[in-house]
């Protein structure tokens, strides 16, 4: 099982990213994780889901959502995160599910879509692509965020 606070650092742990320091169209490296029963369980409890899973086609399978406390884990890698970060905005768009009853090994990676300003604050976007180890395609997202300089 790897929960979130597994593979993200804290802030505060490792000096942070200032915003000059990140580059557009970088490449976020390669992130491996495992979904397992139990993460599906723990997250469904903690957003008042149904822990048993949901219906696909006949399989239980975990809220889609289960993939987004990694998706801060897929900037950080590279772009330790630093103090005051705010996030503005996440997209996901679902096209695989994952099974709530056995471990699924979910690989992650990404890249800096762009940096910008607006009325005085910094941003920066980035997507990222969840995939099985198979190489299905589970998840893509885009996130926006703000950090100080």
């Amino acid at each position: 099982m790897t929960r979130p606070s597994d593979i993200k650092p804290r802030e505060g742990e490792v000096r942070g990213t200032r915003y000059e320091e990140y580059v557009t169209h970088d490449a976020l490296p390669e992130l491996r994780f495992t979904i397992t029963p139990d993460v599906v369980r723990e997250y469904a409890e903690a957003v008042d889901g149904d822990p048993a899973g949901y219906e696909h086609g006949g399989d239980k399978v975990a809220l889609p959502s289960v993939l987004a406390p990694y998706l801060m884990a897929v900037l950080y890698r590279k772009y330790p995160p630093a103090q005051g970060g705010i996030m503005a905005s996440n997209v996901f768009r679902f096209h695989h599910p994952i099974s709530a009853e056995t471990d699924t090994e979910i690989v992650a990676d990404g890249r800096i879509e762009e940096t910008f300003e607006k009325k005085g604050r910094k941003y920066v976007r980035y997507s990222a692509r969840f995939r099985t180890a198979a190489g299905d395609l589970v998840a893509e997202a885009v996130n926006t965020s703000t950090f100080p300089s």
